[in-house]
Order: structure tokens, then C-alpha cells, then sequence
């Protein structure tokens, strides 16, 4: 009998392509790129969207799954990154596939601000203050959409900014910003691991998703306050399979700041050979399976780090036939863009790994992706356009 076929969608699905693959399955790929690496991982790929804009299309995602539904022996699609914003697609009855992950009802209430922060403040969970209108004196408040990813949707609030209807305020909270990802069972959750966020600031965005470390060492405080949260938070909106909480450590406090309630972008940095798939362990959590109680943690907490960033063009670049085969040759860089495609300057061009020892300082793995990045950058057989203004067109 040949194995399953999972569909993954998402902004960009290599990762959540690559788990897949390493649970045995056959993945055909919904995304905006259609990456070099992510095609040859999947053995069908729909493009369901804009990459310029970052923008899916609900349309289109629809006559994918309508097309995926039709290969045999296929078990069902599952949302990353994106589908905050179209969350009416995971209970969209024109949808033959089933979806392998939360409810609509789970993903609204854990993105929904008014009902998000409710929550917190019933569980006694700290999050840095927020409002719903505009503050009397935006200093120091942050705007955020709750339909956003990837932290282009969050910027320095201002009198004078455009709101949108899914905006909301945010206290600006100083401290150390990381993640943890979890798996959950409607009723409790297993910390997989802890990761630290690598914010950039980009033209107008300053608090853009540049990559992360993974698996780093933490403080047991800080274990526990994000492993009673993450208890709190599954218990009461009913999350299950793979999801992340983002959050700010002050050195001592944890302040909740949201929650992805799906495979996050930090899966690739756990998904290590010693250990099952993720996306195997997300759809066996989907399908009801509980989490063994008397297991705190799954995971091996003594593997390696290993951080991903992303590395972003530092200049116009359509991509070479050469450029593609030398990325692929370094090892250590993915999502890396088809022959003929163009990059502007200052987008996403692909991204690097690296591990280092448990316990290593993070900085010391963070100077070895910085270094990686250059050598990408300097691999300059990529052929400029000669225009300033060309848009990203991977």
C-alpha cells in the first residue's frame, strides 16, 4: 500500500514540507514561493497567493485542496503560517479535505484580542496591558494586528496611525523575546521546547520575524510560569497538536504576548532525527490521541542548539542557475529561490542553520549565522536587474 498523502499550506510550507516527509508521507505543498528545496521535498505544488504582498488567496486555496482531495490515500491539510487572517477556511464545508489541527473555534479565541487577554486574566496569566481604542497618550504603546504574522503587523503606535479593524494596543514590554513550542491535547500541553526570537527592523517594520535559536537553555522559573501558562491557555480554548506562545522574559517574569495555534515557524529547529516528526506527533494529537501524563517532556532538553535566520537581500537579484546549486551545496541554507526568480533588495532571498552544543552562549550561535549570511551574500554570480524598484517575485 503506498503511504499517506498530507497537504501542507502556509506563507511558506518547506518546513512543515520536510517534517512531513520525515513521518514517511507524501506531501504535496500549498504556498506563495515554491522554493527550490520545498519542491523537491513535495511531489505536487500549488501556488495560493501573492509573495509580494504576503498574501494568500482564499480562492485559490480552495481549488487546491479541491485538486489535492482527489489523490489517492490522502488524509488531510494542515494550516501554518497565514492563515490567521482566512480562519474561516478551517470550517469552509466546500472544503472536501479535513483539517489536521485546530478548530475555528480555538484559533478565534486565542486570536481574538478581547477574548485572548479575558482569558489570560482568568488564568492570573501576565501580558503586557492592552487596549482595544486608541491610547490618550501612545507613548510607549504598540499597534498590532490580530491577524497578522511575522511581525510586519506590529508597529510603534502613534496619534497620528491608520487602525484597522483587527487592530489592537499593546504595552511595550522590555526583556528578552522568545517562544515556546508546544503540543497539546485540548486539556494539558508538553513543552517541546524553548526558543529565542532574532527581531530585525526593515524599512518601516520594526519588529520583523528574523529567524530564531532553538532549544536554548532556560531557567526553571521561567520553565515553569511557561509550562502553567501554556496549561491554562490549552485547558481553557481546547488547542491541540502543535501550537506556540510567544512571549517577553524580563529576567524574571514571563508576560504572555500571543499564541499560534498551529505548527509554528520554529518547528524546523526540533525536528531532529532522534526524535519522531512533529507533524507525525501534530496529527496523532489532532486525531485524539492524549498526551502520557506521567511524560513532563517528550523531547531530549540536552540536544543541540540550532538556530535558522533569515537572510535578506541586500540588493536587486534574479537567480542564477549557479546561485541555486551553490546554496544547495553549502548544506546549511533553505528556502532557497527557484532559477529565474527575482528578489528586490531588502526581502527575504533564503535562510541559514547552524547547531551548536547544548549550553553554548546563544551569541556564539548567532555569530555563526551572521557569518553563514555573508557567505551567502558574498556568492555573487546572481545577476542584477539595474532596477531599484523591482518587486520581490519569488
Amino acid at each position: 500500500m503506498s503511504p499517506p498523502v498530507v497537504v501542507v499550506a502556509a506563507l511558506s510550507a518547506r518546513m512543515l514540507a520536510e517534517s512531513a516527509r520525515r513521518a514517511g508521507w507524501r506531501v504535496i505543498v500549498l504556498d506563495l514561493f515554491g522554493d527550490t528545496d520545498t519542491r523537491r521535498t513535495s511531489g505536487m505544488w500549488y501556488s495560493i497567493g501573492e509573495s509580494e504582498s504576503l498574501s494568500i488567496d482564499p480562492r485559490r486555496v480552495r481549488e487546491a485542496l479541491d485538486a489535492a482531495s482527489r489523490v489517492p490515500n490522502v488524509i488531510g491539510w494542515i494550516a501554518g503560517s497565514g492563515f490567521e487572517a482566512h480562519r474561516e477556511l478551517l470550517d469552509d464545508r466546500r472544503i472536501a479535505l479535513a483539517p489536521i489541527g485546530n478548530t475555528r473555534k480555538a484559533c478565534d479565541a486565542v486570536r481574538d484580542p478581547a477574548c485572548f487577554f479575558a482569558l489570560l486574566d482568568d488564568a492570573g496569566i501576565p501580558h503586557p496591558d492592552i487596549q482595544l481604542q486608541v491610547p490618550a497618550d501612545t507613548a510607549g504603546w504598540l499597534v498590532k494586528r490580530a491577524n497578522g504574522t511575522g511581525g510586519v503587523h506590529i508597529h510603534h503606535a502613534s496619534a497620528t496611525i491608520a487602525v484597522n479593524g483587527d487592530s489592537y494596543f499593546q504595552r511595550h514590554q522590555a526583556g528578552r523575546s522568545m517562544s515556546a513550542l508546544f503540543i497539546a491535547d485540548t486539556r494539558r500541553a508538553a513543552i517541546i521546547g524553548f526558543n529565542e526570537q532574532l527581531i530585525v527592523s526593515s524599512n518601516t517594520h520594526p519588529f520583523v520575524y528574523g529567524g530564531a535559536l532553538g532549544n536554548i537553555d532556560v531557567p526553571r522559573s521561567l520553565r515553569e510560569q511557561i509550562t502553567r501558562a501554556a496549561n491554562a491557555i490549552v485547558s481553557r480554548a481546547g488547542l491541540k497538536g502543535l501550537n506556540s506562545l510567544d512571549f517577553i522574559f524580563d529576567g524574571e517574569r514571563c508576560f504572555v504576548l500571543e499564541v499560534n495555534a498551529r505548527p509554528s515557524a520554529t518547528l524546523s529547529l526540533h525536528d531532529r532525527d532522534a526524535n519522531p516528526s512533529l507533524l507525525a506527533l501534530h496529527t496523532r494529537a489532532c486525531a485524539g490521541a492524549p498526551l502520557d501524563a506521567d511524560e513532563s517532556n517528550p523531547f531530549d532538553q540536552t540536544a543541540s542548539m540550532r538556530g535558522e535566520l533569515i537572510v535578506f537581500a541586500d540588493r536587486d537579484r534574479k537567480i542564477s542557475p549557479e546561485f541555486v546549486q551553490r546554496a544547495l551545496n553549502l548544506g546549511w541554507c533553505h528556502d532557497i529561490p527557484v532559477t529565474g526568480s527575482v528578489v528586490a533588495a531588502g526581502a527575504p532571498l533564503c535562510s541559514v542553520s547552524a547547531d551548536c552544543a547544548h549550553g553554548t552562549p546563544p551569541a556564539t550561535l548567532r555569530k555563526e549565522l551572521a557569518a553563514r549570511a555573508a557567505t551567502v551574500l558574498s556568492i555573487d554570480i546572481t545577476r542584477k536587474s539595474g532596477h531599484a524598484d523591482l518587486p520581490l517575485s519569488r
